[in-house]
């Protein structure tokens, strides 16, 4: 309240004296600048979102100001996210003290992403739509868009939404990048790996690949076979490259990287989950996901109906829903040749390698190649 009240007086002040208004943004947003230098995150951003404030009052005059002031704040909460995600993964944390961070995480998120759409409103209406600034807004935007969900349960089809946003923003901050920066500068690269990690986060190795060969030409030839910025999109490519069976093309990669590295690099690559490269997969976990919470929402009306609720005493009679992981091999065609379920339970062994057996993964195919793939698929069950 007495934030609110603070940011509220000074627009006022700000209305009567534009000098006042300018030497007061200058010292909050040198104040913001010192803290944020200094760590010191929330202060940083406290002081930066009373700048905003300070702007709003001024926007009609200045559009540009404004929207620098939504990207600064924006990008001192994505500083503050990283810093909350380390905290988070720290393996000593309480399970309550973590939901905590990822909570407060999801909700700086949100905060981050209205900043982001408005300064790159700003900008497309303000004449600056085709501006480096925008490029960068698109990208972050996008980057922010594929990780987080403002939704608490999101349907398959708002996920899908964003992810498809995301690629559009992707594509348009690499072309401007290119149009106003160039093919080879720092930055377009950055995009470029961006796009190629985008993809491959959905396992679609097809469209991933030819960014990471961009990416991985153009820095090469800048800096070098020996340059520290190739490591990750070497260790990406030559993860698909080992997961399509081109194993030996994929060893030559990693020897690059261990020239980089100056170390023996460990190849863990056989990991892809084909889920999202399967509508048989992804149609199996949706139905049996349905089920579950069909009857975990069931059983937690049963307990009601008799006075209680879901406790330690009772969690062993709730549904579970079991996830096995099974090891596959796809052919050419893209039908599953060799399935290695990843349970101690014979049973769930075979009733996964059963299941995933039947499932038709979309083929990979590049450069007018076929490829065979190795990786896994998740069998879920209700016990």
């Amino acid at each position: 309240m007495l934030k609110n009240l603070t940011i509220f007086a000074l627009a006022i002040l700000l209305l009567y004296n534009p000098a006042f208004s300018q030497e007061t943004k200058k010292a909050l947003t040198e104040k913001a600048l010192m803290l944020y230098r200094q760590g010191k995150f929330e202060k940083a951003i406290e002081a930066a979102e009373q700048v905003i404030e300070l702007e709003k009052a001024n926007q009609f005059q200045d559009t540009l100001s404004y929207a620098n002031s939504l990207i600064n704040a924006a990008r001192m909460k994505e500083d503050y996210i990283i810093e909350l995600q380390n905290k988070a993964e720290n393996k000593n944390l309480i399970a309550r003290d973590k939901f905590e961070l990822y909570e407060k995480i999801s909700q700086i998120a949100s905060e981050l992403e209205t900043l982001l759409r408005q300064a790159l409103q700003l900008n497309e209406t303000g004449g600056r739509a085709q501006s480096a600034q925008t490029a960068d807004v698109k990208s972050e935007l996008a980057m922010l868009v594929q990780k987080y969900n403002p939704t608490t349960k999101p349907s398959i089809e708002s996920a899908r939404g964003r992810i498809d946003e995301a690629e559009k923003l992707l594509t348009e901050s690499l072309f401007l990048n290119e149009q106003v920066r160039g093919n080879d500068d720092d930055k377009t690269l950055s995009v470029v790996l961006q796009t190629g990690d985008f993809y491959l986060r959905y396992v679609n190795f097809e469209k991933a690949l030819p960014f990471y060969e961009r990416y991985i030409q153009t820095t090469e030839k800048k800096g070098g076979k020996n340059y520290p910025e190739l490591m990750n999109a070497l260790r990406s490519y030559a993860s698909i490259l080992f997961t399509g069976f081109q194993d030996k093309e994929s060893a030559d990669v990693i020897k690059k990287l261990e020239e980089i590295t100056q170390k023996k690099e460990e190849a863990k690559f056989n990991n892809f989950n084909f889920q999202l490269r399967s509508k048989d997969a992804v149609a199996y976990a949706s139905q049996i996901v349905q089920s579950f919470r069909t009857e975990d929402e069931n059983f937690r009306k049963r307990l009601k109906l008799v006075g209680k609720t879901l406790t330690g005493s009772n969690l062993e009679l709730s549904p579970k829903l079991v996830r096995v992981q099974v090891k596959v091999v796809i052919d050419e065609n893209g039908k599953v040749v060799e399935a290695v379920a990843d349970d101690k339970d014979k049973k769930n062994r075979a009733r996964a390698e059963q299941e995933v057996s039947k499932w038709f993964v979309r083929p990979f195919s590049y450069n007018g190649v076929k490829h065979k793939m190795r990786g896994v698929l998740t069998y879920l069950e209700i016990t």
